[in-house]
């Protein structure tokens, strides 16, 4: 490796995975997470033959990701006042249990489509909770040296599952039935249970829970506002989400009217756009510092990866556009989170990383809104176009922001010369 590249040899792509604590919690979140998109499409699939209604199939999004854009913050702020590893143990412990009631039923032939619903928002106000305090726990058990490519390999992980669960889905729903899908992930919650009870405490860096005490949540959102590190990242992964991470809105209308395919087409777009994500993201664990430089760039490649996608003449163009839109948007999501967590202090990490949640995951109504209403005005190709063409003004304005900040110190240290 060259000195100053910045860049770690491929032997030591997982080099995070040394600490025992970071192994065991990203092979249990890895087996979880593919539990979890396995319980997912199940759910969409029993809603679809309960009521063959697609507003109905929509509904499921709303209860599981609503009650993150409503709570998440307070989830955050929960997140900075306990024990991360102990709360995590018992948000797991519910989830289980809601799964396990699902399959109960669904083995029992008689979920209704008030149980799936009321267990789907259930989990949805779990995970208003769980889902910053898994980001946060991560500063509990990696060293700053470490967070980067422990989020990186999170990543990887998630990747896998999202190709991983719903295909294992399909071969379970067709062969076994819907109630396999929500036993086995019942029992994958096993895997992040055992990984919490023999994470080593003396290996740990936990944070003192802060005490309790009225306006914390408009303490972490002044803080975060206030940090140019964070706020800059925040906002610019918001961007991101709203105008360039909504291709599963754009994508079933592209492959279909623009490149005259069908749902198998569809299919295997989907796939290789998540081979383009597994790939970015095992890229980025490489890197062994994840900065703005690193934002911008990826921020942008994406854009340019968007726009290439928006004017592809042909197949073979659309499906390079579609790997280089999942690499960069992955590597993205990476570095925006492992700069969060580099950025903020201990006191309010679960606070601002709430933040991230509200502002990623939160604002996908919004996003998916902005695509369905220029799909149906101007088509597909210039959903894709348009947010790419977002991005890039996003990207701009951080550079110029980030150029006054440089001619401002420069002018200081300057000024202060001067006096002397």
């Amino acid at each position: 490796m060259s000195e100053g590249s910045g860049r770690v040899p491929w032997r030591d792509v997982g080099r995070s995975l040394r600490n025992p604590n970071v192994r065991r919690y990203l092979i249990g979140q890895g087996v979880s997470n593919s539990g979890k998109w396995l319980e997912q499409t199940a759910e969409l699939w029993l809603l679809l033959q309960l009521t063959g209604s697609g507003i109905a199939v929509g509904l499921h999004s709303v209860m599981l990701y609503g009650p993150i854009l409503l709570f998440g913050a307070y989830g955050g702020v929960i997140s900075d006042r306990v024990n991360r590893r102990h709360l995590l143990i018992a948000t797991q412990s519910l989830q289980a249990l809601a799964t396990g009631t699902l399959a109960l039923f669904t083995f029992a032939g008689s979920p209704s489509v008030l149980l799936v619903y009321s267990l789907v928002l259930t989990q949805g106000l779990i995970g208003a909770v769980d889902n910053p305090l898994r980001r946060a726990f991560i500063r509990d058990i990696a060293s700053d040296d470490e967070i980067a490519n422990a989020v990186s390999l999170h990543a990887t992980t998630a990747t896998l599952a999202r190709i991983s669960g719903p295909a294992l889905a399909g071969f379970l729903i067709a062969g076994f039935g819907l109630g396999w899908c929500f036993l086995l992930n019942t029992v994958s919650f096993g895997a992040v249970l055992i990984s919490l009870f023999t994470i080593e405490p003396d290996r740990m860096r936990p944070s003192e829970p802060v005490r309790r005490r009225r306006g914390q949540l408009r303490e972490g959102l002044a803080y975060a506002w206030r940090h140019r590190d964070v706020r800059v990242t925040l906002l610019l992964a918001i961007g991101v989400s709203i105008f360039a991470w909504n291709w599963q809105i754009v994508l079933p209308v592209y492959s279909t009217v623009v490149l005259d395919g069908n749902a198998a087409l569809f299919g295997t777009l989907v796939a290789l756009l998540s081979l383009g994500s597994l790939a970015g993201a095992i890229v980025t664990a490489r890197k062994e510092r994840l900065g703005e430089r690193h934002l911008r760039r990826s921020a942008a490649a994406l854009a340019f990866a968007l726009i290439a996608t928006s004017l592809a003449p042909t197949m073979l163009v659309a499906i390079i556009g579609l790997i280089g839109v999942g690499a960069a948007g992955t590597s993205f999501i990476i570095g925006s989170q492992a700069r969060l967590q580099l950025s903020v202090d201990d006191v309010r990490a679960g606070r601002v990383l709430a933040l991230y949640s509200v502002g990623f995951m939160g604002s996908k109504p919004l996003g998916g809104l902005y695509a369905g209403i220029v799909i149906d005005w101007i088509g597909s190709r210039a959903a894709f176009g348009i947010g790419g063409g977002a991005v890039l003004l996003f990207v701009a304005a951080l550079m110029v922001s980030g150029r006054r900040r440089r001619r401002d110190r420069l002018g200081i240290r300057h000024g202060a010369g001067e006096e002397t």
